[in-house]
């Protein structure tokens, strides 16, 4: 969550006994409900076993939305200040990285900036950095420390990035005068993946 984003309201609720470990009376959700300006009301909610800190996160448009497609082009600086709101329905593309964060049974949703979901994609990328480095795979670490280079330049105001986000149940949204947005189509519904992993397109970057 954003320094700068504070919640209006806080509430806490005792959920029961935790499903993972099985504590007694140890998970319980935590709700921050966000006043966006411009925008309306977000809550952020995270559910947390005291025992064995099991944790899960995600985040709901408090009004009713219609499937939506959001588009913005980071250009400069400021844009990476674009708010965004994604939650575990919610499709993110980085175009130009060839990056797409999917909703999946271990999607997490938040509400963030362009920046924040950069930042995100650089923990990932540099997971898998070690991951093939170890497999000596030395052609998947120079396509990833390419796409680690972009980033930083994405940031610097260097080069363009084309970020997208997309829900059909209209729970996720992205938020800046820049911003782009209309209706999602029947056809692109069904295409929209329920897989929960980042996946990396071998084509991007070349």
């Amino acid at each position: 969550m954003d320094e700068e984003l504070k919640p209006e309201k806080i509430q806490e609720i005792k959920l029961g006994d935790c499903p993972i470990c099985g504590g007694k009376g140890t998970l319980k959700a935590i709700q921050f409900i966000h006043k966006i300006p411009y925008f309306g009301e977000v809550m952020e909610s995270t559910v947390i076993c005291e025992r064995c800190g099991y944790r899960s996160a995600d985040v709901m448009i408090l009004e009713e939305r219609e499937p939506r497609l959001y588009e913005v082009k980071v250009e400069n600086e400021k844009d990476l200040f674009t708010r965004v709101v994604r939650s575990k329905s919610g499709t993110i593309e980085l175009e130009e990285l060839g990056i797409k964060i999917e909703p999946g049974p271990a999607a997490q949703g938040f509400v963030s900036n362009v920046e924040g979901v950069l930042e995100r994609a650089k923990e990932v990328l540099l997971m898998a950095r070690d991951f093939k480095k170890e497999e000596n795979d030395e052609e998947a670490v120079k396509k990833i420390d390419e796409l680690l280079k972009y980033i930083e330049e994405v940031k610097e105001g260097k080069k363009p990035l084309t970020v997208r986000v997309m829900d059909p149940f209209g729970n996720s949204a992205l938020i800046g005068e820049k911003v782009k947005s209309r209706r999602l189509t029947k056809e692109e519904i069904k295409k929209l993946s329920t897989g929960p992993y980042v996946v990396i397109d071998p084509e991007a970057q070349q």
